[in-house]
């Protein structure tokens, strides 16, 4: 049995009808499926819960609703925790990073953070690989990402975990209107920019103090955020480390040439740019939000660890 849990929200408001057509074909392929229309992120989270011992979640929506399905299938204690995503929101990062893992070679963990992988322009899967996939059987191991803030139960996230000026330009972002869409990032950047100021985070990296004064701080299980941003570019999520990019104390002006390379990853070869991997980090850094895969966690300090092959994903984008 499969439950499709649907965010009415994304694409701009088509995820339904998404989800519905879907929904069909797997019928008629003889598939048991069921579909939920989310009242709430709560709703999604709970709904996923109940349903991943005996079925399996597919999220259809954006990074946002693989988000909260994410946490309601981890927090199941199923045996083995399976997902499913049907990517029609405004971002769709995770997809895209497990897209780009699928399509780079996995390499040895590296004090540079990799080389930035070819960027993917795959499209979502087709219907017709989803219900292949699914009748096969045919899911990926890949690594999961944990957060605890506090004394807070931990929070998981697939992408990428932030804090500092890109956790304020979310903060702005997600008070803008949906229709603002895949704009709302960078509307966000624009606003942020004048009053950007640089941060001491403390940083402890695997045992070894990484601390010193940055401007962001990104921690990442896969490489991209902000609808494309290759924030940790030589993030594979099947490696078993988190890519860690840190974007130094710089003079604005720096900071602002920086931004664009994000787009393509080569911003990592900045001289302004730090990039390790870890395993586990213990961070904190005053008046900082923590973010992951776009949504809000709470504040530092955080402990940021991975759980490496936690999860099985359905592989709809290859045969």
């Amino acid at each position: 049995m499969i439950k499709i849990i649907v965010n009415p929200t994304a694409g701009g408001g088509s995820a339904v009808d998404h989800a519905s057509t879907l929904a069909r074909a797997c019928a008629d392929a003889g598939i048991s499926v069921h579909v939920h229309v989310a009242a709430n992120r709560d709703d999604s989270v709970r709904t996923a819960m109940e349903t991943a011992p005996r079925g399996l979640v597919v999220a259809c929506g954006g990074d946002g609703t693989v988000h909260d399905c994410l946490q309601g299938v981890m927090r199941a204690k199923a045996a083995s925790p399976r997902i499913a995503i049907w990517p029609v929101g405004t971002g769709n990062d995770i997809d895209r990073g497990l897209r780009l893992t699928k399509n780079s070679r996995p390499t040895e963990p590296t004090t540079t953070g990799g080389e930035p992988p070819a960027k993917s322009e795959a499209p979502a899967p087709s219907i017709d690989s989803f219900i292949d996939a699914v009748s096969d059987q045919r899911f990926r191991s890949i690594d999961v990402g944990s957060v605890h803030c506090g004394d807070a139960e931990p929070h998981y996230f697939l992408g990428v975990l932030s804090c500092g000026f890109d956790s304020d330009v979310n903060e702005r972002a997600n008070a803008m209107p949906a229709r603002v869409g895949k704009a709302r990032y960078l509307l966000g950047v624009a606003r942020e920019l004048p009053t950007v100021r640089p941060r001491w985070y403390s940083i402890d990296s695997d045992g070894e103090d990484r601390s010193m004064a940055g401007m962001v701080l990104a921690i990442g299980n896969g490489p991209a955020y902000g609808s494309g941003m290759l924030v940790c570019p030589g993030a594979d999520m099947t490696d078993g480390v988190l890519d860690v990019t840190l974007v130094t104390n710089a003079p604005k002006r720096t900071f602002v040439s920086v931004l664009p390379r994000v787009y393509s990853g080569r911003h990592i070869e900045h001289p302004s740019v730090t990039a390790w991997t870890a395993r586990q980090l213990r961070i904190d850094a005053p008046d900082s939000i923590v973010y992951a895969d776009g949504e809000r966690i709470g504040p530092l300090p955080a402990t940021v660890a991975v759980r490496h092959r936690a999860l099985e994903v359905l592989d709809a984008h290859h045969a």
